[in-house]
């Protein structure tokens, strides 16, 4: 008795499946989708090459503002920042005055501020989140002058950098509407201080940036200060200049005593983040050990100075304190 012979559907199908492949166009792909993809890729492979594969795509990757409405440059590990320089101005210029988010990391001067903060003035200033990470080439007068030109700015962040202890103030005047503050660092570990040694004592307790944050930033609703010397007076200064004021991060902020006055001064917080808490949702070092010398590598690398006796260094209470 002769048997049927089931045929196998993998076999069956794979001509018309080879075939539906060969005639794929990936030109028609809707731009919408277009547009998502070249968002997770990222922008630097947009620019690489993805951005380029056929005239559609070039037109997607060029002529759409609103792929370029946030520009993230924070995961450029594997580029040196002055190669990223040119196509983070290129990718400033394709927003059309539409980007809203600014991210960069170990990336960018004053002079990068400035051609971001000129083309906003020349468009329409939509900007409103701009982060700053280890920008050390980035100075207090490249960020004001970035600020003063976005009115609608609503959130800022500085997580480490070389700023000077006035920034919070100045940025406060100009930007009175900021929602959202995040002013970053690394709490320094250093051996109990001799209470004689007046300029020790002064250098670990720091309250000129909180005093500038309750001063001039009345509007915020969110502040970040992980790693700063700021103590309790510091502390009530911002509490009683930010009435708005709804989530408080102040991890690792270990000048800080919250016994119960401080603690009754926050209850209206609907947040409010202790200096011992968990950092399992923060990314970046709040701590460090007093081995110097763990920090002068950390800048020798981070600089790329091949000559070690030229590296540029810095103090530990310039950065890692911030």
């Amino acid at each position: 008795m002769a048997t049927s012979q089931i045929p196998n559907p993998n076999t069956e199908d794979q001509p018309q499946m080879e075939q539906e492949k060969e005639q794929r166009n990936w030109a028609e792909v809707n731009g919408d989708i277009l547009m998502e993809i070249f968002r997770m890729i990222g922008m630097l492979d947009v620019f690489k090459g993805a951005g380029s594969v056929c005239r559609a795509w070039r037109r997607v990757a060029k002529d759409e503002p609103d792929l370029w409405r946030r520009i993230d440059l924070t995961s450029n590990n594997n580029y040196a920042a002055n190669v990223l320089i040119n196509p983070t101005k290129l990718a400033i210029d394709r927003s059309r005055g539409r980007l809203e988010e600014f991210w960069i990391r170990y990336l960018g001067d004053d002079d990068l501020l400035q051609y971001l903060s000129d083309r906003f003035f020349n468009f329409s200033q939509d900007n409103r989140t701009q982060i700053l990470i280890s920008c050390y080439q980035i100075s207090d007068e490249g960020v004001i002058n970035t600020v003063k030109k976005q009115p609608l700015l609503e959130e800022l962040q500085i997580t480490f950098g070389t700023f000077s202890a006035t920034l919070p103030e100045l940025v406060g005047k100009e930007v009175p509407n900021l929602k959202r503050f995040k002013l970053n660092g690394t709490w320094f570990h250093l051996p109990p201080p001799d209470p004689d040694d007046e300029e020790i004592v002064e250098e670990i307790v720091d309250n000129e940036k909180a005093f500038g944050i309750g001063k001039a930033m009345h509007q915020l609703r969110y502040l970040q200060l992980i790693g700063n010397r700021l103590a309790n007076e510091g502390l009530i200064a911002i509490l009683q200049g930010c009435p708005h004021l709804e989530t408080l991060d102040i991890r690792r902020c270990y000048n800080l005593n919250m016994d119960s006055d401080m603690r009754a001064r926050c209850s209206k917080l609907t947040t409010l983040r202790l200096p011992s808490d968990s950092l399992e949702d923060y990314e970046f070092q709040a701590e460090a050990s007093p081995d110097r010398s763990d920090v002068d590598l950390m800048f020798y690398v981070e600089y790329g100075d091949d000559d070690f006796e030229n590296a540029k260094f810095f103090r530990y209470s310039d950065v890692y304190c911030w």
